[in-house]
């Protein structure tokens, strides 16, 4: 369908923008630049900071264009930063080429994949965005492994000047004619819509409802960043051996596609405000098998724990703010909530960090981590429900 290709090929591409993409030219990007480490984190700290906050503004502006417009803004902007990622060669350079990269790709390209499927899936609606979130799960398990090989062999700006190439010359025309007739400017009157459209920000969060839901569906961001960020230092209080947290991340990729898949039929079967009750769970024995001498075997709970609910929340944030807000309004509540998380998952390291102190520790973190998914979801979940079952089918 293709509703299906456009979404996947939009998350795909969204790689070039994400985390695990951009870190692997970090060792480049410091040498052409001239900046330390730390120096790095922080241009790209403030740049997902930069690009989140105007997300906030943009995920509804773009609501009122057509497709084949938001597709040109937000390839444009995209494009504009590869350019300028393949071209780099000082730090106001780099961070004007991260800020774009996040805000073209990480923000925009897997807005577009997910909200068109959200707005198109119909009933269908949890398989529809989750074969759009398959695209940045294949991206994660084949473009790190691809870059690295390329880069022994390759000077590493040409890498950057093919994304510019594929961008232009494949992606673009390839959404545009997968996106021709697909539903994107929805009116509030719509079928499918449970109330009227939510057409302010400011109405939007003073809504229980949306920070119900967010207190569901930034935890495993918030708690994925945390932990993956803090590996290396999770793994020396845990014992686990550097080869194995690489064969982990294979879990957690194998995992989160499972989670995305089999989240994605039971939104549709048992709905995505019941679902959302449960998704964290999980994620909780993850983070609690932190705390109980399992040995070898807590790595891959904790990556398979953590990789399943991640994978889950991929549907639920789209489907979820459909059933409570409508798809009139999904553009809008998607860009808030896409900006929220950003600003959690920004926080993350350095909650994440503090928590491993030797006066805390890991396995204190990871009971804190369990208890708050498990409160959450005993709270918050029956407050979506309640909220469900009062507006009108």
């Amino acid at each position: 369908m293709r509703i299906i290709a456009f979404g996947f090929i939009a998350t795909f591409v969204s790689s070039f923008g994400q985390t695990f993409f951009l870190g692997l030219f970090s060792p480049q990007f410091e040498a052409a630049t001239g900046i330390g480490g730390a120096g790095l984190g922080m241009l790209y700290g403030l740049a997902t900071l930069l690009s989140g906050s105007l997300l906030f503004w943009l995920g509804g502006a773009l609501d009122r264009v057509p497709l084949r417009r938001a597709i040109l803004i937000a390839s444009g902007i995209y494009l504009a930063g590869s350019l300028l990622a393949g071209a780099v060669g000082t730090q106001t350079g780099l961070l004007a080429a991260f800020f774009l990269l996040r805000l073209g790709g990480q923000g925009l390209m897997s807005h577009l994949g997910i909200v068109t499927a959200a707005r198109g899936g119909g009933r269908r609606k949890g398989a529809m965005i989750a074969w759009a979130s398959m695209g940045v799960i294949l991206g994660e398990a084949v473009l790190p492994a691809a870059v690295l090989a390329a880069v022994a062999v390759v000077e590493w700006r040409w890498l950057w000047h093919g994304v510019s190439a594929l961008l232009l010359c494949a992606v673009l025309p390839a959404l545009l004619l997968f996106g021709r007739g697909l539903p994107w400017m929805v009116s509030a009157g719509d079928a499918g819509t449970p109330q009227p459209s939510i057409g302010q920000r400011r109405v939007l969060l003073r809504q229980p409802a949306f920070w119900a839901g967010a207190a569901l569906l930034l935890a495993p961001p918030f708690m994925a960043t945390g932990f993956l960020f803090e590996q290396a230092a999770i793994g020396r209080l845990m014992h686990w051996s550097p080869q194995s947290i690489g064969a982990a991340f294979m879990v957690f990729a194998l995992s989160r596609a499972l989670g995305t898949w089999g989240y994605g039929r039971l939104a549709d079967r048992f709905g995505a405000l019941r679902m959302a009750r449960l998704h964290l769970l999980p994620m909780a024995l993850a983070f609690a098998s932190l705390a109980v001498p399992l040995g070898s075997a807590s790595i891959w709970v904790a990556f398979a724990g953590v990789g399943f609910t991640n994978g889950a929340n991929s549907v639920l944030g789209g489907a979820v703010w459909v059933d409570l807000f409508g798809t009139a309004s999904i553009g809008l509540v998607r860009g808030v909530f896409v900006a929220c998380t950003v600003l959690a998952t920004a926080v993350a390291p350095a909650v994440t960090a503090l928590m491993l102190s030797p006066q805390i520790g890991a396995g204190a973190m990871g009971l804190a981590f369990a208890a708050y998914c498990v409160l959450a979801s005993l709270l918050a979940g029956p407050a979506l429900l309640r909220r469900g079952a009062a507006e009108p089918d």
